[in-house]
Parts: C-alpha cells; sequence; structure tokens
C-alpha cells in the first residue's frame, strides 16, 4: 500500500511543480507521511486513509499560514520602492556601522524595520532619519537632524 501512496504524493508534487498551490503541497506531503506510515506499519490499512486526512488537515494549516506570511513580506518588499528618499523615526538606538551590534529600528507608517548608518555614526531614538537604501531586510539610513552621538 506503501507504493501507492508514494506515487500519489510523486504526482501530487508534479502537479503542484506547475502553480504551486498550498492545497497541492498539502496532499502531497500527506501522501508521502503516509507512505512512511503504510511501510513502517502495513497491517494498520485500515488507519492509512484516517492519517491521510488528519495530516492533509494539518498541513493545509501550516502550509497557508506560511504562504500567507511569505506573502505579507513580499507586499512589504514592493513597497520599499516606495520608502526610498522618506523619513523614519529611529525606534532603537542605531550603533556604529563597524561595530558588532550596529543593528536598531526605525519606525515608518507604523511599520518596525532593521536599520543600519550609512555614515557610521551613532543615531539614538527619536531622531529622523532618511532611508537610503536596503540590505536583504536591513535598511541603510542616514540622519538628517543633529542626532547625538
Amino acid at each position: 500500500m506503501y507504493i501507492i501512496w508514494t506515487i500519489s504524493g510523486i504526482l501530487f508534487l508534479v502537479w503542484e511543480m506547475k502553480k504551486t498551490n498550498p492545497i497541492k503541497l498539502s496532499l502531497a506531503s500527506s501522501c508521502m507521511f503516509c507512505a512512511i506510515f503504510a511501510y513502517k506499519m502495513p497491517e494498520n490499512a485500515v488507519y492509512q486513509p484516517i492519517v491521510f486526512l488528519g495530516l492533509f488537515l494539518l498541513f493545509s494549516l501550516l502550509i497557508k499560514t506560511i504562504f500567507k506570511k511569505e506573502r505579507k513580506e513580499i507586499a512589504k518588499e514592493k513597497m520599499l520602492k516606495d520608502y526610498i528618499g522618506k523619513i523614519a523615526t529611529v525606534k532603537k538606538d542605531i550603533g556604529k556601522t563597524l561595530s558588532i551590534d550596529g543593528i536598531g529600528q526605525i519606525d515608518f507608517n507604523n511599520q518596525i524595520w532593521s536599520a543600519k548608518s550609512i555614515d557610521d555614526k551613532e543615531i539614538k531614538a527619536g531622531a529622523k532619519v532618511e532611508i537610503v537604501s536596503k540590505e536583504n531586510k536591513i535598511m541603510n539610513v542616514k540622519v538628517i537632524n543633529n542626532a547625538k552621538d
């Protein structure tokens, strides 16, 4: 029976590769785990569909949550282009970039971003900064008012 679950899982994976979909990924994952269950406990064939349904529900919830989080991150990244040149407020002190912990936090439009100074200055919380660029998920900023050094 484990061969049927394995083949089903592979077919769902191939189908899923054409266009990513949380449901197809959940089906493929559930089939693969059911194949392991069927291989380890072949005498429990009656429970395999129950295990499949339980795993499908679990994977559906988990994968949909991950996809939703990814979509939010992508939307946040797309909005980044609108941030360059804009003013933000430092929420957590930004240290010198050459130090080990030079990363601070800024607030822009009620969103918190990690940030570091491009001109190697310490920037205290409350200071206004301009967003210059981004590296991965860290904003590069420069002081626009007289921040305390």
